[in-house]
């Protein structure tokens, strides 16, 4: 037999064969549930008194623990070898071993992702299934017999990623014509969360394909008097225009059976906690006008960007806000623009991937690339189809991409500028405002994490510089460490290796910037290191030429690329400032260290901001 620990739903410990271990009262629950939320970490002692007796340990704590740990360990080696030895004693503290395979929530979250990556390949029976034993692994509330207040905001955290899945997997049954199957469970949910507005959304979908228009009326009017009651708002604009989609009885909601017409449906799931951006959501949504009879033209948006700004979440958003309007596919190809592990994706290929997603069989796929995008607009003739091209290096790698019909719409993301590129609208993404950035950390952490340091809320946010990608790993990071106060990263971020900390197993700010500095050319590469090491906030050409031993106007040319690949700011013309967070990273030892022209350390980068002129200095 071999271990196995539970966290989503009450806390447990047993084995493969579904015995139950009875570890004991209350506190040794607790005591099991921190050493299994923080599986192969070693636990301090003192944190682990705070965490049993709510910050409130008594004089005996460390004895009454040890008594604990005694007892629990002791409780796990009753069932066999297997159990034996899993609590270790450490220097400080104590330690759970869990193997792979043995903790319920890690299952859940493998087949999230089985289940997500196959939606995103156009296989959704196959995500259906996965997503479905996904929610199988629950048997309730996430740690629901644990009341400590260290298990409150990973409980949160866990019972959010239920729900997303949930919404998810009903959307893919919905997508499958399965409208009679999902209502039940959507009356629950919508019950269960009234304020969620994209189940109500599914729920209002799944009772008009049913033929019940006047019961999807009536969810919409009670989920808009819920959120005006509870929140002050009013709907968001995707369930308003379903909401005027079902009044005019729009033949575009109906499910479409055929093959021929079937719509594909790989966009990556809405951000859950979406913060703020709510100009930028307008402009990109203002200018599109699905159902204007007198446009003739392709309608293209096209969001530029510095690394880690928030573009694919922001462009990913408002494709889910039009899905309605694109009924026959909603389709999302990466394009690897700045993958530091690929390379830029061939024109060609990229088609190849978009005809696949649209069910063209792989033997039917033409050999050039002439042909694939004749094919790709032939195909989308008839269709209305949103399509999502993420991170593109080129004009040239976007432009044989593009649909011919002015039924669809194409929305795209790159880090630099695609001059010449025929947009409706072209945006570059600015950092998120102080009031966003504090509310996306609130979002993330929880009001019970937050409220008792409401000023380092501020400070932290101040400290990404109002990077979301900065900030969502600052998120993960505390989200990963309930022990750790705001407070405690503070200090570690304002140190001199700060940005080393922005990082976690799959998010990585320093990488993002290694990607983007690679892609530079030489002398763009020796003029924006110089420029790292220049503390002032702001310089004009004639520093940088100085600086550089460039002429002037080689110097204006150099600094306009850089604007335009969204690694310096304009400030007005011929003044430039650029991001703190990116000026930190060339102060590091990052991608460039190996050019000749770039420091070798942080120590030498300061220094060498004394031989730039005087005249940079001047804000």
């Amino acid at each position: 037999m071999t271990m196995k620990f539970r966290i989503l739903g009450p806390v447990e410990a047993g084995t493969d064969s579904g015995e139950t271990i009875a570890v004991g009262g209350p506190k040794t629950k607790t005591l099991l549930a921190a050493l299994v939320v923080n599986a192969n970490q070693t636990l301090r002692i003192d944190w682990l008194s705070d965490a049993i007796w709510d910050g409130e340990p008594p004089p005996t704590a460390a004895a009454t623990l040890h008594s604990y740990v005694c007892r629990l360990r002791s409780r796990l080696a009753a069932t066999g070898p297997d159990g034996a030895d899993r609590i270790r004693t450490d220097a400080d503290g104590y330690r759970l071993r869990v193997e792979p395979g043995e903790l319920d929530s890690e299952l859940f979250q493998d087949l999230m992702d089985r289940g997500r990556a196959a939606a995103e390949q156009g296989r959704p029976d196959e995500a259906c299934d996965l997503l479905k034993s996904a929610l199988k692994c629950w048997r309730g509330p996430a740690l629901a017999n644990i009341s400590a207040k260290f298990a409150e905001v990973y409980a949160v955290s866990l019972d959010e990623s239920r729900v997303a899945v949930m919404a998810e997997w009903l959307e893919h049954e919905l997508s499958l014509g399965r409208h009679q199957e999902v209502v039940p469970e959507l009356r629950v949910l919508t019950q269960r969360y009234p304020l969620r507005q994209r189940l109500v959304r599914l729920l209002m979908l799944a009772l008009y394909r049913c033929g019940q228009q006047a019961e999807a009326l009536h969810v919409f009017r009670a989920a808009r008097h819920a959120l005006v009651e509870e929140l002050g708002v009013e709907p968001g604009s995707a369930l308003q225009a379903l909401h005027q989609q079902i009044l005019n009885n729009d033949a575009v909601l109906e499910h479409r059976h055929s093959a021929d017409t079937a719509g594909r449906h790989n966009l990556p799931p809405d951000v859950e906690d979406f913060t703020g951006r709510t100009d930028e959501v307008h402009r990109l949504l203002e200018v599109i006008t699905p159902d204007d009879p007198s446009r003739t033209a392709l309608l293209v948006n096209a969001v530029n960007g510095m690394p880690g700004v928030g573009k694919t979440a922001l462009m990913v958003h408002v494709a889910h806000l039009l899905a309605d309007h694109y009924p026959d596919g909603q389709l999302f190809l990466e394009l690897h623009g700045h993958r530091p592990d690929r390379r830029p994706r061939d024109p060609a290929d990229a088609l190849g991937a978009l005809l696949l997603l649209l069910g063209v069989g792989e033997q039917a796929l033409p050999a050039t690339l002439e042909q694939r995008a004749a094919m790709w607009r032939t195909q989308l003739m008839h269709r209305r189809v949103v399509v999502v091209l993420d991170d593109a290096a080129s004009l040239a790698q976007v432009e044989p991409l593009l649909p011919g019909s002015r039924n669809c719409l194409v929305l795209i993301t790159s880090r630099g500028r695609l001059d010449g590129l025929r947009t409706r609208h072209t945006m570059t993404l600015e950092p998120m405002s102080e009031r966003d950035a504090g509310m996306l950390l609130g979002r993330m952490l929880g009001e019970a994490r937050t409220a008792g340091e409401p000023d380092n809320v501020g400070i932290l946010a101040n400290l990404c510089h109002r990077l979301p990608l900065a900030l969502r790993i600052v998120g993960a990071r505390l989200g990963n460490r309930p022990s750790w106060r705001l407070g405690d990263l503070i200090e570690r971020l304002r140190d001199p290796d700060g940005l080393n900390r922005l990082s976690t197993a799959t998010l990585s700010l320093d990488a993002s910037f290694a990607e983007s500095y690679r892609r530079l050319h030489a002398t763009q590469q020796r003029v924006i290191t110089l420029l790292g090491a220049h503390p002032a906030e702001s310089f004009d050409v004639g520093a940088a030429a100085m600086a550089a031993a460039l002429d002037p106007a080689e110097a204006e040319r150099v600094l306009e690329s850089l604007v335009d690949a969204n690694m310096l700011e304009s400030r007005g013309i011929g003044r430039y400032a650029m991001h703190p967070l990116l000026r930190d990273y060339l102060l590091g030892t990052g991608t460039g260290r190996d050019d000749a022209a770039r420091p070798r350390n942080r120590a030498e980068a300061r220094t060498g901001a004394t031989r730039l002129p005087a005249t940079a200095a001047a804000a």
